[in-house]
């Protein structure tokens, strides 16, 4: 049996900062990665460039980015490492950055440069990294933080003073694995049921192939009825039109709303407005029709509704309203026409189902922030860190979910060293 300071199981981003925090520290580290290479989401994040942290970020106000059931809990982490420590975290290891209106890239535009950074100073610390190595047990060998815990995966079997769970969440998975959550209830700890966020919606509607690829600006309203409340949650931005439903930024920041709910069996709309300039001018909407409606009087609907919308949008707009591109506007299809031009601004739809684990980004449940200490140490099970995915917090788009990774991941790496520090005074 191979004798650790401190295990690491899941070499995410989370783990990999849990790692790099305790650089200097006289630790002996390993970390389990399950699958054949550490990092393997990181290079994934921002398309591929890595969206690392986020300046816009207020520390005073966490529950404008970060959801969980206890926000109020976030401020206490991000106050000891936020998106300036992270930087300077990076800064130290010889990365350069660029800040792109409070996004931060590397310099590169590539994702591979962070995973490397971090991969190359694991190197140096001389981290031990153990890839394809699923963890089948893991067991607290006592009560006590200093007793330490037995780990055992289908080659070896360690004993590790600490451990940090760093295992990620099902986000990204073809094959939801819930492993991590299983380790953390082996250790006493509860679950906030985990659900897909920043995900596409799925709509109900035989139309949506006919608008498949199209990309437009637009504002888009969440309405969530049932269980005796109504909620509604809006965003604005660039919206993809699937073959199944609506996705793109302003869906993403929205879905873990549509996945709570319909979770709980509540009824969930989305009313699109695929015009969000005119917001707040309806006077000039108004406007707008009527001039367009008697200046092409006896015209077609091609003529009258050209350059408003992307063609595809007008076109099931039509079929929606019994018109046809060559129809002209008359008395006879004006009514249909009104009804057309208050779609493009009010196009409800009814969201049936968010897609699955597999192309979410991020996961919403997990282990309640209550149960970890301001260490991200296990309440549960002295000894123990939880960091990362696995725990009841997810963020927005832009570099807020990996900000929580390395503000978790540090904390927990340098909380776990310091202890064992802590313990070998005692016994020097």
């Amino acid at each position: 049996m191979q004798r650790i300071d401190i295990g690491i199981i899941g070499g995410g981003a989370s783990g990999l900062m849990a790692a790099d925090s305790v650089k200097g520290r006289p630790c002996e580290i390993i970390i389990f990665e399950k699958k054949d290479r550490v990092g393997k989401k990181l290079l994934a994040t921002g398309n591929g460039k890595c969206n690392l942290t986020n300046l816009s970020f207020s520390v005073e106000k966490p529950g404008l980015f970060y959801r969980s059931r206890n926000p109020e809990l976030l401020a206490s982490f991000f106050a000891r490492f936020g998106a300036e420590d992270t930087l300077r975290q990076f800064e130290r290891l010889g990365m350069l950055v660029t800040d792109r209106n409070g996004y931060v890239y590397p310099l590169s535009g590539q994702a591979a440069t962070v995973l490397d950074t971090l991969r190359f100073a694991l190197e140096e610390r001389k981290v031990h990294i153990v890839t394809e190595c699923r963890v089948d047990r893991a067991v607290h060998r006592g009560e006590g933080r200093n007793d330490g815990f037995y780990v055992q995966t289908p080659d070896e079997s360690y004993f590790c003073r600490r451990l940090i769970l760093s295992c990620g969440s099902a986000a990204g998975e073809k094959n939801a694995d819930l492993g991590g959550y299983e380790l953390a209830k082996g250790f006493g700890h509860t679950l906030i049921t985990p659900l897909p966020a920043l995900v596409q919606l799925r709509c109900a509607g035989n139309f949506w192939k006919g608008l498949a690829g199209v990309r437009t600006e637009a504002g888009i309203l969440l309405t969530i009825e049932g269980k005796g409340k109504k909620e509604e949650y809006e965003e604005q931005g660039e919206l993809q039109l699937t073959d199944y439903g609506i996705s793109g930024i302003p869906v993403f920041q929205l879905s873990r709303f549509a996945s709570a709910a319909l979770s709980q069996g509540r009824k969930v709309k989305a009313t699109i407005d695929f015009l969000p300039a005119f917001r707040g001018k309806d006077d000039d909407w108004q406007a707008l029709i009527k001039k367009k409606c008697r200046d092409c009087r006896q015209r077609s609907m091609e003529v009258l509704f050209n350059g408003l919308v992307n063609k595809k949008i007008i076109q099931t707009m039509w079929k929606l309203n019994g018109l046809h591109g060559e129809d002209t506007v008359s008395s006879e299809t004006f009514p249909a026409v009104e009804k057309v031009f208050f779609m493009l601004r009010n196009f409800e739809v009814t969201v049936t189902a968010s897609n699955p684990f597999a192309n979410a980004q991020v996961c919403a449940g997990g282990v309640p922030l209550t149960e970890v200490d301001s260490q991200m140490e296990s309440r549960c099970c002295p000894g123990l860190y939880l960091a990362g995915e696995l725990l009841d917090v997810d963020g927005r788009c832009g570099g807020y979910n990996l900000q929580w990774a390395w503000t978790s991941g540090y904390l927990a790496g340098q909380a776990a060293a310091l202890s064992i520090k802590t313990e070998r005074k005692k016994y020097d």
